[in-house]
């Protein structure tokens, strides 16, 4: 027979057959005592040698049994240690991943709204340089036309001014009206614009427009008369428009820087908004898909995080019916060597006695009956 049944055979034998076990032994003996050569064992005392079998044998069954168990509950307890950690850590990095994804959303939230001010703010920056290019253009048109007028106003003069002074000198007199009449009238537009400036009084308004009027002729005792008055006047009034030119043009030196200096201001923040602009997009960039990784990573870690938890409670299942199974199967064994042990003792101490008695008087019996 296999163990476990030879084990229930014997304890059957030991703990419920007891009362009958010292008749059966009895009625072994006396047809023992009938044969004729006596058997160097009795069947005591064979009895004895396979309780003690059965006793050893499960005994050896326990103990190869309890390290079988004993593995198992240690890989019940390491495992359930291993998947508890991993279960927290999950639960952490559930946590960490949760948060980087919010916390990520909402700095691309924020880069895509700076995103969004900074495009606004190009729109600005170039219609404001387009206007300021347009301005300085209008400026530096007026004054080269402002420039313009009065360089030939100064040249008109200044050639007024000599042909005169060169008519009073002692060089042979020029023909009649010859020089005068050359300039007189880019002179004239020299008046007019004077007048326009307000460079020149009324009076000497006159006074000249009369002279030019009236014909220039050196020779005329006329002209020598007014001509030295009229000298004066004409310096007088290429001194204002001299003076006039340096203003315009110190003031178109201003003008020109500032429209220099607002212009590189302004290209100079459209480079840096640009420049701030590739980098926001290249952030966002970054963030979408920082976004994406943390997303999958947190389906991940939930998912492992679910697989983790069933498969501890599977093993927490397992571990605790094996656990139980192992007590009531220890409780079992102990009671079956308890009931072993009762019956080797049993045997031992009274039936063996009692055998050995048996034994004797058949054997007298045997020699009585071979004498006779």
């Amino acid at each position: 027979l296999p163990a476990r049944p030879r084990i229930e055979a014997a304890t059957a034998v030991a703990a419920v057959a007891m009362p009958m076990l010292v008749a059966t032994l009895g009625l072994l003996l006396a047809l023992a005592a009938d044969a004729r050569d006596l058997e160097p064992v009795t069947p005591v005392e064979k009895v004895i040698t396979l309780l003690e079998d059965l006793k050893s044998e499960v005994e050896t069954e326990g103990q190869t049994e309890a390290s079988t168990y004993d593995e198992f509950a240690c890989f019940c307890k390491d495992t359930t240690k291993s998947k508890s950690t991993s279960i927290t850590d999950g639960r952490d990095n559930i946590d960490t991943e949760s948060a980087n994804v919010e916390q990520k959303t909402a700095l691309k939230s924020d880069k895509a709204a700076e995103l969004g001010e900074r495009r606004a703010k190009e729109e600005q920056l170039k219609q404001e340089l387009q206007e300021t290019e347009a301005r300085c253009a209008k400026a530096k048109a007026e004054y080269d036309a402002a420039a313009a007028d009065l360089s030939k106003a100064i040249a008109s003069l200044e050639a007024a001014i000599k042909a005169m002074e060169d008519s009073k000198s002692s060089k042979p007199a020029p023909a009649p009206g010859g020089t005068l009449l050359q300039v007189q009238t880019s002179l004239q537009q020299s008046l007019d614009l004077a007048d326009v400036m307000g460079l020149i009084a009324p009076a000497r308004r006159s006074a000249l427009s009369a002279f030019l009027q009236t014909g220039v002729d050196p020779a005329d005792p006329t002209y020598a008369y007014h001509s030295e008055h009229i000298i004066r006047t004409l310096k007088d009034l290429l001194g204002d428009f001299r003076g006039e030119k340096k203003e315009l043009d110190d003031e178109w030196d201003k003008t020109d820087k500032n429209c220099k200096a607002t212009k590189d201001s302004l290209s100079g923040k459209i480079d840096s908004n640009s420049d701030a602009m590739d980098t926001l997009e290249g952030e966002i960039d970054g963030l979408t898909g920082d976004i994406a990784l943390a997303r999958e990573n947190l389906v991940n870690a939930e998912a492992l995080l679910k697989d983790d938890q069933t498969y501890l409670k599977d093993l927490t299942e397992r571990c605790e019916t094996r656990a139980r199974d192992w007590d009531q199967r220890s409780q079992m064994r102990g009671d079956e060597l308890q009931a072993l042990a009762s019956a080797l003792e049993l045997l031992t101490n009274n039936i063996s006695s009692l055998d050995t008695a048996v034994n004797e008087r058949a054997l007298l019996l045997q020699e009585k009956g071979g004498s006779g």
